[in-house]
């Protein structure tokens, strides 16, 4: 009888034990599914943020502090006759680097210019592959001018090449190239990818003046088109 008692009570506690453990174990498993699942909805929002926003944010921070710097500069100069000695050579530092970004998003939006004249003769699929084959070209190019901006830098930081007035290595303008061509190589292959992957829809798509097919008009601070405003209010 006793060792009934025990069997049974054995079996109960086995009993308590396992089938919460067993729910417990299931619901933990489900909800770290569903945080990673919310993981990667935050991680592909941040990117497509970046890849929207990145380089406009960047270029405008770099615009309005030349615009202060170089107005400030000249009311000191003119007005009392004084000024920042690094005043100028700081503007132009960021007007390179402002250049850089500029290129950078010029080839994310497709706004280079092209003569395309002659490829535009042909049919459609052989225009496509011109564009497509000009990317190509263009990114060979930009890969050797990064090396090249690289082993600039390289040669400044070995001969400890310095700024004129601000005790700075000229790397930090130096620097521009090669951060710009990396963005530069990155939208190229972005470019590519889109290009490959919309070989049969319409040129207009496939073309993607102005990024209107990448989220171009989108940016951050942008003001927001009509449609756009009615999308949200749904």
């Amino acid at each position: 009888m006793s060792y009934l008692l025990k069997k049974c009570l054995t079996t109960q506690i086995t009993h308590v034990i396992v089938i919460p453990m067993n729910t417990y174990t299931f619901k933990n498993s489900r909800c770290m599914r569903y945080r990673e699942k919310e993981m990667d909805i935050v991680i592909k929002r941040i990117f497509k943020w970046l890849d929207i926003n990145f380089e406009p944010v960047i270029m405008a921070v770099l615009f309005y502090a030349i615009t202060i710097l170089v107005t400030l500069q000249v009311i000191l100069r003119f007005g009392f006759s004084t000024g920042f000695s690094w005043g100028e050579e700081v503007a132009r530092f960021l007007f390179v680097w402002l250049m850089y970004f500029s290129i950078a998003y010029a080839t994310r939006n497709q706004r280079h210019i092209r003569v395309a004249f002659l490829v535009q003769q042909f049919g459609e699929k052989i225009h496509k592959v011109f564009m497509l084959l000009g990317d190509v070209v263009f990114l060979i190019f930009s890969s050797l001018i990064f090396i090249s901006a690289i082993k600039v830098c390289q040669s400044i930081f070995k001969y400890e090449d310095m700024a004129v007035t601000i005790n700075v290595s000229l790397n930090v303008v130096y620097g521009a190239g090669v951060v710009g061509f990396a963005l530069i190589i990155i939208r190229l292959v972005q470019t590519v990818i889109y290009k490959i992957k919309n070989f049969s829809e319409s040129m207009e798509v496939y073309e993607n003046y102005a990024g209107v097919y990448t989220g171009a008009e989108e940016v951050c601070f942008f003001p927001k088109s009509d449609e756009t405003l009615k999308e949200e209010a749904n």
